[in-house]
């Protein structure tokens, strides 16, 4: 009889199944409503936290708590770190357009590189990997206009050192992305062009102008004479070829004539300051006709 007695399991070592992990235990212990609230605040759903769980299932619970807490305040700070980034984006640009005037383009330099790589924090992107899309490919983005802004500089004073021409190139690949949907587009395209003529990195260039379908000046003569491709008087002459002999076949063919024949007309006047001089006062005479007729199309 004794024998048969300590045989017997006490219900304080009787084998419970843990709803959870499925493993033997001696006793369950209860999940209170501020551990199921806590857990489901790291993003599990209700039905899978049972009543009562193991022992062992308790602390592998509390330490999901631990670490949901540990992201979401390693999230808050991001948060907050990003809007702060956000904020001193201005201050940046302000000091990098102050070291652009005093002419101190390697303190601009970095202020402008700090300011992109403010951004790809604060949208979290890796380093060169901030685009347009990020701001939905819209032209009306302010931000795109000044990304163009800052880009475009960093291109010209890249373009000052050898040490520098990779970070040349990625700035110029970089503002093809961004200057077509800004509102600094052909602002921009009419600085290339002269830009073009004194960088030391011309093909950079080239190449930015061609992604950006920015097309060289052509009036050869006329930049040759008046000694600036952007002179007020080429640009006249330059609208009066688009907005005008491009419109039929006849203009067209007459400006391949022009283009194909005054290249070497162009490079003797250069050295030719008499003939510059004449051509020069005859070309001012015909342009008040000129633009009068540019009034009159637009």
């Amino acid at each position: 009889m004794a024998e048969s007695a300590e045989s017997t399991p006490t219900p304080s070592e009787s084998n419970l199944t843990c709803p959870r992990c499925g493993s033997s235990t001696s006793a369950l212990k209860p999940v209170d409503t501020g551990t199921r609230l806590a857990l489901q605040s790291t993003g599990m759903q209700e039905g899978e936290i049972p009543p009562a769980v193991c022992g062992s299932c308790i602390k592998e619970l509390g330490g999901k708590i631990s670490q949901g807490m540990k992201l979401r305040i390693e999230r808050v700070n991001r948060d907050k770190n990003r809007a702060i980034l956000w904020k001193g984006r201005v201050q940046l640009i302000k000091e990098a357009q102050e070291h652009m005037r005093n002419r101190q383009y390697a303190q601009a330099a970095i202020s402008y590189e700090k300011y992109l790589r403010s951004l790809e924090i604060v949208f979290n992107k890796k380093k060169g990997e901030l685009s347009p899309e990020v701001f939905n490919n819209s032209r009306r983005s302010k931000e795109v206009t000044v990304i163009s802004s800052v880009l475009w500089d960093l291109v010209r004073i890249y373009d000052n050192s050898p040490r520098y021409t990779s970070r040349m190139k990625e700035a110029a690949d970089k503002l093809a992305q961004f200057l077509p949907l800004s509102t600094i587009h052909q602002e921009v395209a009419k600085a290339a062009e002269g830009f073009l003529k004194q960088s030391k990195n011309p093909q950079i260039v080239k190449d930015f102008m061609r992604a950006t379908k920015i097309s060289i000046a052509k009036c050869f003569i006329a930049s040759a004479v008046f000694e600036d491709p952007e002179a007020p008087e080429v640009l006249i002459l330059r609208q009066f070829r688009d907005q005008r002999l491009k419109r039929s076949s006849v203009g067209r063919g007459l400006v391949r004539l022009y283009e194909t024949v005054s290249p070497p007309l162009a490079r003797s006047l250069r050295g030719n300051q008499p003939s510059r001089q004449r051509l020069r006062k005859g070309l001012r005479q015909s342009l008040s006709f000129t633009a009068g007729q540019l009034r009159r199309w637009t």
